[in-house]
């Protein structure tokens, strides 16, 4: 097909797949939104929060290994439920970092627990045969402080950040195209009154608007993840608004509005069926924006011990929790989920950048 017989969106399409920047972008983001989806199912710790704690392996550098012993509990497994890769697993066995481990003369396990005791077991403490329970365990990225795999961590933490950005942009998007479009196509008192509201918050820093709505609201949530959605998406929807209330004005005033409004159809119909659709470019621009600058809020109230509350991971809250470690040979606890963040945030841009350009038609 000729570039002259290409509908607009088919063009916008074309010139954005022709930008290194954004492409590029947006494959880290889909690669990133992979590993959230399936974080359970890829992190060597599948439990809950990644919060598995093995205190004496604590702080080991990255691509430790040690063996595990596998020891009988009285838990039922989870490993096959469905639902686990969303939630993550119960081990139906509970892990003992050892030295080594033999069987005795009299039938009984001898083990030598890491940097620890010497003690014997009933063969029937183990989940099998000593070759079956013994498993060589690999810490990737090493551990923290509490002896939890730190790679296992960040992946279970990719889902509170693409999480809080999706339900930050959903709620911000949905309070700032109904109050813009209002403000836009009403005019006079509305959009008064609307823009009065904006520039109120206009003139609070993000972070201590956040803050201030997490603090007023906590009492009304049982879970500190909701509420940092919430938080978060009534701090953004500003920059929507004001886009779609310059963009309701311009095209109230184009001949085929002035049509729909002779032939008598609702306001409704007009702002939601005939105006809305054609704002699509300019609102996916500021939601990709407002997505990485909700991850940004969400790491900076995390930092501040505001946003997601442990054991949960969160990339913010791990720079917090390993901020003292700058400096020493354990840097890396706080670099590495730093530049994830950056990543991620700058991905999320990019690929605005890049819808923003290829919608541009003078390019």
């Amino acid at each position: 097909m000729s570039a002259t017989n290409l509908s607009p969106n088919q063009k916008a399409l074309r010139k954005f797949l022709k930008n290194p920047f954004g492409m590029t972008a947006l494959v880290l983001i889909v690669l990133m939104s992979l590993l959230a989806l399936f974080a359970y199912g890829i992190a060597p710790d599948h439990t809950p929060q990644a919060n598995e704690q093995f205190p004496k392996l604590a702080q080991q550098m990255p691509g430790f290994q040690v063996q595990m012993l596998q020891l009988k509990t009285a838990e039922e497994s989870k490993l096959n439920s469905f639902f686990g890769l969303f939630s993550g697993y119960e081990r139906s066995y509970s892990l003992l970092a050892i030295d080594s481990v033999a069987m005795t003369n009299n039938g009984e396990v001898q083990v030598w627990e890491y940097a620890g005791a010497s003690y014997r077991l009933d063969p029937n403490d183990l989940s099998g045969s000593i070759d079956e329970a013994t498993i060589l365990k690999t810490f990737w990225l090493g551990t923290d402080q509490l002896g939890r795999d730190i790679l296992s961590r960040l992946l279970i933490g990719s889902r509170i950040s693409l999480m809080v950005g999706f339900f930050a942009v959903l709620i911000s998007s949905s309070i700032g195209i109904f109050l813009g479009g209002l403000a836009g196509y009403y005019r006079g008192w509305v959009d008064r009154v609307i823009l009065w509201k904006m520039s109120i918050f206009w003139s609070i820093p993000t972070i201590l608007l956040a803050m201030a709505l997490f603090v007023g609201l906590k009492q009304h949530f049982s879970s500190n993840l909701w509420l940092v959605f919430i938080a978060i998406g009534l701090t953004m929807w500003v920059g929507m608004a004001r886009i779609v209330r310059g963009q309701m004005m311009a095209f109230r005033e184009i001949q085929f509005v002035e049509a729909a409004n002779t032939m008598g159809f609702s306001d409704g119909r007009i702002i939601f069926r005939h105006i809305l659709p054609n704002l699509i470019g300019p609102i996916v621009v500021v939601m990709a924006s407002n997505f990485a600058n909700a991850i940004l809020v969400e790491s900076g109230l995390s930092f501040l011990g505001l946003g997601v509350q442990a054991p949960a991971p969160s990339w913010g809250g791990m720079l917090s929790e390993f901020k003292d470690f700058i400096g020493t040979n354990l840097s890396y606890l706080a670099i590495i989920p730093g530049f994830l963040i950056m990543l991620l945030v700058l991905s999320f841009n990019l690929v605005g950048n890049g819808i923003r350009d290829a919608l541009d038609i003078k390019n």
